[in-house]
């Protein structure tokens, strides 16, 4: 989304800090937007029936306001490869 990227919004209203994820041990990193992507789970050779566990986490400032609602954010979730 061009509005507020990676961060959770409410309406019109974005938390200040982005959303974190992260993929099996790996660590949190702040979800970027399709111009520049997170990359969370990397493998030095061919994987098959892998499982995946992803985590998220919101960091919310003491004094941040928040609004009555749910927040929300759409991912998307590419797998891709750079070497065949």
């Amino acid at each position: 989304s061009d509005v507020a990227t990676g961060r959770l919004v409410n309406g019109e209203f974005a938390l200040a800090q982005p959303l974190q994820a992260k993929a099996d041990d790996g660590s949190y990193a702040a979800v970027g937007g399709s111009a520049n992507p997170t990359s969370l789970l990397t493998y030095d050779g061919p994987v098959s029936n892998d499982l995946v566990t992803l985590g998220f986490k919101q960091t919310i400032g003491a004094n941040e306001a928040l609004r009555t609602g749910d927040y929300s954010k759409t991912l998307t979730f590419t797998l891709s490869t750079t070497t065949p």
